[in-house]
């Protein structure tokens, strides 16, 4: 309504006021549209109102981030490539065609933008490739060793560098159960077994949800081992959770441990190690 402002609710509103209902699509929350003359009051109760125009934008800029993995391909790659050539020639010339074919490198940015994670610094990433040169790894190898190397600018998209990273872990025996299920599958898109998947999804929305209602910035750290398969499970439900690996956090990153998932699996619903593995 282009005439009309948005009012967002993100849980402490003080009262409600009159206005056409809503759900905003970028953050999920509650929310009205009312009248330009009513704005005074819906910020007075304790709303967030943003015209229109701000409306379209935010959804604009979120839709492009949730598409760029689809919206980048060789030609986008090949800039970055070139680009290269001018500032690193050397270390372009050591990236492609040899060892890496120009599809190997699109994939890995690819898979980078999916979960979120810029692609600018393109000579970190580059490097990271060239310093895998021998290693044997597949995609999904290369992809989690550039994050290790992109670490501190992966976090710098969550929190500001100077506050501590709010962090939700695993119990260690769910975690033990989800590299234990990673490794019994190796190269499998979806290790884990269907009734772990749900319940492992159901828990971490619970943890979650109410982080994401006050937009407050945080991310889930797991195993290295683990990690991607993780992020893959959640990515559907919750694509909007970032989930790092303890070795894409530098060591002077102060973290803030706020939940833990699974403490007790019998309270929680998660099926024990001995029930799965049986």
């Amino acid at each position: 309504y282009p005439h009309e402002m948005r009012a967002l609710d993100n849980g402490d509103s003080l009262e409600r006021i009159d206005g056409r209902p809503t759900k905003d699509p970028s953050f999920g929350l509650d929310a009205i549209w009312i009248s330009p003359e009513q704005r005074t009051e819906a910020i007075a109760a304790g709303y967030t109102v943003v015209d229109a125009s701000a409306v379209i934008a935010t959804h604009l800029h979120n839709l492009v981030h949730q598409a760029a993995h689809s919206l980048f391909g060789l030609d986008e790659t090949q800039a970055l490539i070139d680009n290269l050539k001018e500032s690193c020639p050397q270390l372009a010339q050591n990236l492609t065609p040899q060892p890496y074919t120009l599809a190997t490198v699109t994939a890995v940015c690819r898979s980078l933008l999916e979960e979120r994670v810029p692609v600018r610094d393109f000579r970190r990433i580059a490097e990271s490739l060239v310093e895998c040169t021998g290693h044997d790894l597949d995609q999904e190898g290369l992809v989690e060793a550039v994050r290790q190397k992109l670490g501190s600018l992966i976090i710098q998209t969550i929190c500001p560098v100077k506050m501590p990273l709010s962090a939700i872990t695993f119990d260690p025996e769910l975690e033990k159960l989800l590299v234990q299920s990673v490794r019994s599958a190796p190269g499998a898109a979806w290790p884990f077994d269907p009734q772990l998947s749900r319940r492992l999804i159901e828990c971490v929305a619970e943890a979650t949800q109410p982080l994401l209602l006050v937009a407050r910035s945080f991310a889930i750290i797991t195993a290295p081992a683990c990690r991607a398969a993780v992020a893959r499970l959640l990515r559907a439900q919750l694509a909007d959770v970032p989930v790092l690996s303890f070795l894409e956090i530098p060591e002077t990153k102060k973290i803030d441990i706020i939940a833990t998932v699974g403490g007790h699996e019998e309270q929680r619903g998660l099926p024990s190690p001995e029930t799965t593995e049986s």
